[in-house]
């Protein structure tokens, strides 16, 4: 079974409106232990809170979060996903755009996010799966080869008489008749 993005999708994020402030935000982050939110406008998805929002776009700039409005610092070009697409293009595409996060869409509904980490995980443990099974036909292939010589050694006294019976007896001759 292919890894597919609909399977991975996190339903249940944090989201928040944008004109909330950035210290909320941080807060409602700290209160789900979660490293985002999903800022919601009069449209829908309006951007996406990170982390690294909070660091480059708020303290580093030493902008006071308490006044600062989500929307002023969320990340507003996100890169999204159809829910049906397979985990190797939501990887490639996380490559692609130099990020770690997706924004997830059945149709013009949105489904919510799936982030490297978990996708990267899906991909190794199918992979893991497919081990285990090259594994357990290899292993059942070495040990039928390992019964078939051990057959052969059991039955290699049998074979050298058979062989030393054929070879030393006399030759057959056939008369040839006129």
């Amino acid at each position: 079974m292919k890894c597919k993005i609909h399977s991975l999708v996190s339903e249940s994020v944090a989201s928040m409106d944008e004109s909330r402030t950035v210290q909320e935000g941080v807060a409602l982050m700290a209160q789900k232990n979660v490293g985002s939110l999903v800022i919601t406008g009069s449209n829908g998805v309006a951007g996406l809170f990170t982390e690294r929002d909070l660091i480059t776009r708020v303290v580093s700039q030493g902008k006071d979060p308490a006044n600062l409005k989500l929307g002023e610092v969320c990340t507003r070009d996100l890169v999204s996903i159809s829910s049906e697409s397979s985990c190797q293009e939501a990887i490639k595409k996380m490559h692609s755009h130099v990020c770690r996060r997706l924004v997830v869409y059945r149709g013009d509904r949105f489904m919510g996010l799936v982030n490297l980490q978990t996708v990267a995980k899906a991909l190794a443990d199918k992979s893991g799966r497919h081990n285990v099974l090259v594994n357990i036909i290899g292993g059942v292939t070495f040990a039928a080869a390992v019964g078939v010589i051990a057959l052969l050694l059991y039955n290699l006294p049998n074979m050298m008489q058979l062989a030393d019976k054929v070879t030393s007896s006399p030759p057959v001759t056939h008369s040839a008749q006129q």
